[in-house]
């Protein structure tokens, strides 16, 4: 597939954990449902995940029941510009909470350090997420604004057009010489007919540009989100006349 050439091109793939723990990441990336940020040439890249986790790509470890986690302990993973999660979502971190509860109950007075990292990681995943509902709340705002806009310009009436059409009409089939006898009056006409047409273009003009503000306002939400395969299906199902709802990552 085109979109996993682009996706597997550059350094950051150095860093890519070992398998099975590589081809799960690489997945997850090529279906949208985490970014990539690349940092400084001697370190891992972070992989955010749509669900507020935060990684460095080599520490990253995949399993089927629980998805990805931290290879390191929690006190390995705090740093001064991030934090790294062990786990990629709120709900890896509470099941781990309620496991420790069922089947270690002890490690809540002997190890509270880890599950303070793990609440931790939870509160902090769902910062993550609130300032992203914030930014979808904003983008609601900016179409809201942009649709009142589209709503205010005005659609253009044909009937000058049709007017002068049908009086173009009426001289050519009553006076067949009429450009020698009322010249000026069939160019004041056709310029009628024409100028509908002008105020259209500059209509559309403007319908454009508020279009091209609502796609601005989209890629600003979007950020360097892999959307692509979603995007392909909205695509498929508008050409399909398919009004039904795409499921698309955060």
């Amino acid at each position: 597939m085109y979109r996993r050439q682009l996706l597997l091109e550059g350094d950051w793939m150095n860093w890519l954990p070992p398998s099975p723990h590589r081809e799960a990441i690489l997945d997850f990336l090529e279906r949208g449902r985490c970014t990539l940020i690349e940092r400084g040439e001697d370190e891992s890249p972070l992989i955010q995940f749509e669900d507020g986790g935060l990684m460095e790509l080599d520490k990253i470890r995949y399993d089927e029941d629980i998805a990805f986690y931290h290879a390191d302990q929690p006190d390995e993973r705090v740093y001064g510009e991030y934090r790294a999660t062990q786990y990629s979502d709120v709900c890896g971190s509470v099941d781990e909470m309620k496991r420790i509860f069922a089947e270690e109950p002890q490690r809540i007075a002997e190890d509270r350090d880890y599950l303070e990292s793990l609440l931790k990681d939870t509160l902090y995943m769902m910062r993550r997420m609130n300032r992203r509902q914030q930014a979808y709340s904003e983008f609601g705002r900016q179409l809201a604004e942009l649709a009142r806009q589209i709503q205010q310009v005005e659609e253009e009436s044909m009937a000058p057009a049709h007017k002068g059409a049908e009086e173009l009409r009426r001289m050519w089939d009553t006076n067949p010489d009429c450009a020698a006898t009322e010249l000026a009056r069939l160019n004041e006409l056709a310029e009628q007919v024409r100028g509908v047409g002008s105020r259209q273009e500059a209509r559309l003009r403007d319908h454009k540009h508020l279009a091209l503000e609502v796609f601005r306002a989209y890629q600003t939400i979007k950020g360097q989100r892999n959307w692509s395969e979603e995007e392909a299906q909205a695509t498929d199902r508008v050409e399909s006349g398919d009004d039904r709802a795409v499921s698309s990552s955060a």
